[in-house]
């Protein structure tokens, strides 16, 4: 039996400790010293080793880490963990706040909530009835990894609510380094003879995502929330939410702020710009949002970002050094990206040896050649840039401008530049650097719609080389699939059959499939009503394509290239030699209820835009995104913005989706 002395002193033992991580972590203050921390922490440990019957899940014990473990398993987030849009200057913000006011019909500035933006890993912890029982990062948002072992030796993150709280609560916030923390860890890694970390943001990353949790635990992690997933009863601003979690013992950061004007933003920005190289931990910048729940809630999302808040990020700091050459990468997507190589320069915390030129058109405003001195930062406190150049001391000395390349670096395919955009594409969909991503736009909704073959199987088909030219998709066998990892014969079975089906596709659906640059669901359809056959379209002119209203000059020539250059043209032929003979098979007839409209969704609607879409086109719609002249109905739903308005303007129909429903 335990005697209750022994108990009274375990419960004291945690309170204190609890105690005293609130204080540092919360507070940034601390009323003992670490040595003395560390000796209550110890005479916790020898207690419960002592009486194991005293431990508990929750006990500032558990923090010490445990076994490594072979890899972290997926944690699925819904709602999903959205980025921010950026801010760049006051006059973005103002933009950020008109749209705001605009959208949820506002006569004067909402109340917003500004907090520091913390410059760490983002995480997300389920508390149940109080108790954490899982956390996991941010990922792409829909997914992350479950991390809860490394969570857990967060000292800042509470193992248990301090007081009752029933229910599901997810908490997100920022793990972070504090400067005091990170410097005496790097301090004690040179004595032991290793690399000292870079800097803060990426030290907090690599340390949480160690498979070893015994690590993470050895490294001084601190957390601090910014939300949660789902308004908690009672919470009808974010105000009223850092009280709530402030009083669950969650750390909240003391400098968030609640501003009733533009002028009160402003200075809450400038006055934390000015604390920025002060501040305990590292910060890149502000983060506005709605502070009212119902605002937030009623303005909504996008795919991306939260439409109530944005990220104002502080001014780059900007360094000098030389430009030694400019090489073309290509992205997943095809884009062709200039990229500076530099003589290596420290900036924002990094050392830095390249940095993106973003597009022929800045490439040629900035007039960067070899040899020259520029100015580099790192574009949002992430991505270096080069901001200008210096020159040569003397303009006889400078080198040739850089020949933007008409052919892509990687497959010697053709590139093109849609017409309205500052790049260039590769158009070769099976190109090694944007194949992991042609297959995926192949497979989606609107192309193909291959149910099962989404982003990761495309990687992995890629990676295992299976796949190396789209038509690939078509020679797989049962016994390839079903070797992949988490493919059983029942998946492999189901999407041969699935890729089977999709060989008798239409051509409005393969064209889309096809990724060409420029070309999307819409510009694909008009040229399945013009064109019968794929054939038809591959023995076309540039003054053929030119003829269909909606497709200009840009566009006509490049689909011109595609269906004529061998590298692209081959891509077809291959596709058509796998069982493809795409023909239009949408003829239009007058008594479909939407023939030879344009239609346009605005606002909520119940049904997925894909889908509406898709509803829509059978009914013999055409689907743009923007409200013009030439746009014969409206179908509006719930905290329709701008386009409805527009629709108004121009006395456009509008309808909502029952009767959308009702006319089909």
């Amino acid at each position: 039996m335990i005697p209750e002395e022994v108990h009274s002193e375990v419960r004291k033992l945690r309170e204190l400790i609890q105690y005293y991580n609130k204080l540092y972590y919360s507070e940034n203050r601390s009323e003992i010293t670490d040595g003395e921390y560390d000796a209550l922490l110890r005479r916790l440990i020898m207690l419960e080793s002592q009486w194991p019957e005293l431990q508990t899940e929750d006990s500032p014990s558990r923090r010490v880490g445990s076994e490594p473990v072979a890899g972290f398993p997926p944690i699925r987030w819904n709602p999903p963990m959205l980025s921010l849009d950026n801010v760049f200057s006051d006059e973005e913000f103002q933009e950020f706040n008109g749209r705001i006011m605009r959208e949820l019909d506002l006569d004067s500035t909402p109340v917003y909530s500004v907090e520091p933006k913390l410059d760490g890993l983002a995480i997300a912890l389920i508390y149940r009835d109080g108790l954490l029982i899982s956390a996991g990062t941010r990922g792409d948002g829909t997914e992350g990894e479950d991390i809860t072992p490394n969570a857990r030796t967060v000292h800042s993150i509470p193992l248990r609510l301090t007081r009752p709280f029933p229910g599901t609560l997810i908490v997100r916030g920022e793990v972070i380094f504090r400067k005091d923390d990170f410097k005496r860890m790097n301090q004690n890694r040179t004595k032991e003879d290793l690399n000292p970390f870079v800097n803060p943001r990426n030290a907090a990353s690599g340390s949480l995502r160690q498979l070893d949790s015994r690590i993470t635990a050895s490294r001084p992690l601190s957390f601090i929330s910014y939300g949660t997933a789902e308004w908690p009863d009672g919470t009808t601003s974010q105000s009223d939410l850092f009280l709530l979690l402030d009083s669950l013992g969650i750390p909240v950061s003391p400098l968030n702020s609640v501003c009733e004007s533009i002028e009160e933003v402003k200075t809450a920005f400038e006055k934390l710009e000015d604390l920025r190289d002060s501040l305990p931990f590292e910060i890149d910048g502000v983060v506005i949002k709605l502070n009212e729940a119902s605002l937030q809630q009623k303005i909504g999302i996008q795919s991306r970002f939260p439409r109530w808040a944005a990220a104002w990020k502080f001014k780059a700091e900007e360094v000098v050094t030389r430009l030694l050459d400019i090489n073309i990468q290509v992205g997943r997507t095809g884009r062709l990206t200039p990229v500076a190589s530099l003589e290596p320069v420290f900036v924002g915390g990094v050392t830095v040896s390249s940095a993106t030129l973003h597009n022929e058109d800045e490439l040629l405003k900035k007039d960067a050649r070899l040899g020259d001195m520029v100015i580099v930062r790192r574009a949002g406190d992430v991505i270096p840039e080069v901001v200008r150049s210096l020159g040569r001391p003397s303009e006889e000395e400078r080198g040739q401008r850089f020949e933007f390349p008409d052919r892509c670096p990687v497959c010697g395919g053709p590139i093109a530049r849609p017409e309205g955009e500052a790049v260039h594409r590769c158009m070769n969909p099976s190109c090694p650097a944007r194949l992991r991503e042609s297959i995926f736009h192949w497979a989606s909704r609107d192309a193909l719609d291959i149910e099962g073959l989404g982003r990761k199987l495309a990687r992995q088909l890629v990676e295992t080389g299976f796949v190396n030219d789209i038509s690939d998709l078509y020679h797989l066998s049962r016994q390839q699939l079903s070797s992949m990892e988490r493919m059983g014969e029942k998946s492999a079975e189901n999407l041969i059959k699935e890729l089977q089906k999709s060989r008798s596709t239409n051509l409005q659906r393969f064209i889309t499939g096809l990724g060409i640059p420029g070309v999307g669901r819409t510009i694909a359809g008009l040229l399945a009503d013009r064109f019968s056959t794929i054939k038809d379209i591959m023995e076309a002119e540039a003054e053929d394509f030119i003829d269909i209203d909606g497709i200009g000059p840009v566009l006509a020539e490049n689909l011109h290239t595609f269906f004529h250059e061998p590298v692209t043209l081959g891509v077809v032929e291959r596709l058509l030699q796998a069982g493809f003979n795409p023909e239009n098979k949408h003829t239009h007839n007058s008594e479909k209820p939407l023939d030879g409209m344009t239609v346009v969704f605005t606002g909520g609607i119940s049904m997925s835009r894909s889908n509406a879409r898709n509803i829509a086109e059978e009914a013999g719609a055409t689907v743009t995104g923007s409200v013009s002249s030439k746009t014969d109905l409206i179908v509006a739903g719930p905290f329709a913005g701008s386009k409805l308005q527009k629709a108004r303007e121009l006395g456009i129909e509008i309808i909502d989706e029952e009767e959308f429903l009702r006319r089909l």
